[in-house]
Parts: structure tokens; C-alpha cells; sequence
């Protein structure tokens, strides 16, 4: 379910947890309003980065380049330009499929499997009305903790709001986890092993 926050909302919610008063516009020129732009997009990025959120994962059936690696793998494959995080690749992108060997490199996946590559990956959401708002109270309590000694000069208020944002987070990644099947666990090579 998205949520209704603006860019706005998410620096005025985060300028609440340090009993700051608020910004008015992304331009309005006050030093937590620059501060908040500059750091903004990396904080937002890096939480979306973190956990599969599901507002965030979407799929995409890639095509290989036409030329392959150097070595170690046969094919290789341009991740989609918002791709911030890749989930592994299974057989045929099935939740539950076996997986693929792979790497990724820069902004390619390598692998020996066969193309079409389907991939299941985190996007970069650039519009808030898209964000869980779980997910909004994550940022906001990041934010609060980046910009919290900066702003107030108080360890206190970055302490409070690290507990908020390791609360959040936590309980964020359970009600999302919760909205799709669990994956079957695939047993580990060391414990098949040992086992026999």
C-alpha cells in the first residue's frame, strides 16, 4: 500500500524527530533543507538497497550483450539502468527455481545461463507516493540519525533516533516479509555433506 508522504513530508517528519521546525519548499535556501537535498537521494538509495522491499522489486527479462566475457563465464548481461540491487537469479526467475550461478560487475550480471536472463531486482523509486509507509518512517529515522549531530550538536538526539531507526527497520522488514510465500530453504553443500 503506497503512501501519501511527499519529498517535503519525508524532511519535515525528519526534522519533527529532532524538534527542528519545518522547511517550507526543496528550495527554500534554510542550511537543513540543503542539507537534506544533498543527502537525500544516497540515504533514500541505500535503504531501498538493504532489504527486498516489495513496492521496490520488479522483474525485467534481459537480453545478452553481444559480446561475452573475457573469461570465467559465457554470457553477459546489462542490468536494467534502476537497478540498485540484484536478487539471485533462479531458473526461469521461479521464487523457488534453482539457482543460477552468477556474478555481477559493474552494471553486468555474468553467468553461463542461457538468454533470456529473468531477473527479479530492486528498483530505484524516485516517487515518494510509491514508498511503503513503513518504509518512510525507515528514511525518515535515517535521515534523523545522519543529520542529527549536525544539526542539533546533541549525541542524544542521534542515539534516539538510531533506536527508532534499528526499531523501524526491523519491523518494516517483517511486515513486508510477510506479504509474500517464503521461499523453500535450499539445503547447504556443508550440512548435505557432513549428513552423509
Amino acid at each position: 500500500m503506497p503512501s501519501t508522504s511527499s519529498r517535503i513530508d519525508i524532511y519535515n517528519m525528519t526534522l519533527d524527530l529532532l524538534e527542528e521546525g519545518p522547511v517550507t519548499s526543496l528550495t527554500d535556501g534554510k542550511p537543513a533543507t540543503n542539507w537534506l537535498n544533498r543527502n537525500y537521494e544516497t540515504a533514500r538509495d541505500g535503504e531501498l538497497r538493504k532489504h527486498s522491499w516489495n513496492f521496490a522489486l520488479t522483474r525485467a527479462s534481459l537480453a545478452a550483450d553481444a559480446e561475452a566475457p573475457q573469461f570465467g563465464w559465457s554470457r553477459q548481461f546489462t542490468l536494467p539502468a534502476d537497478c540498485l540491487a540484484v536478487k539471485p537469479p533462479t531458473a526461469e526467475g521461479k521464487q523457488n527455481g534453482a539457482l543460477v550461478a552468477y556474478e555481477v560487475e559493474a552494471n553486468k550480471i555474468l553467468t553461463d545461463a542461457v538468454a533470456p536472463l529473468r531477473l527479479r531486482y530492486i528498483r530505484r523509486v524516485g516517487e515518494e507516493a510509491s514508498f511503503d509507509p513503513l518504509f518512510v518512517e525507515v528514511l525518515v529515522s535515517k535521515l534523523a540519525f545522519k543529520m542529527a549531530h549536525w544539526l542539533t550538536g546533541k549525541r542524544s538526539f542521534a542515539e534516539r533516533a538510531l533506536g527508532i531507526y534499528q526499531d523501524t527497520l526491523s519491523a518494516a522488514r517483517l511486515a513486508d516479509a510477510l506479504e509474500s510465500t517464503f521461499p523453500d530453504v535450499i539445503a547447504d553443500d556443508v550440512i548435505e555433506i557432513r549428513s552423509l
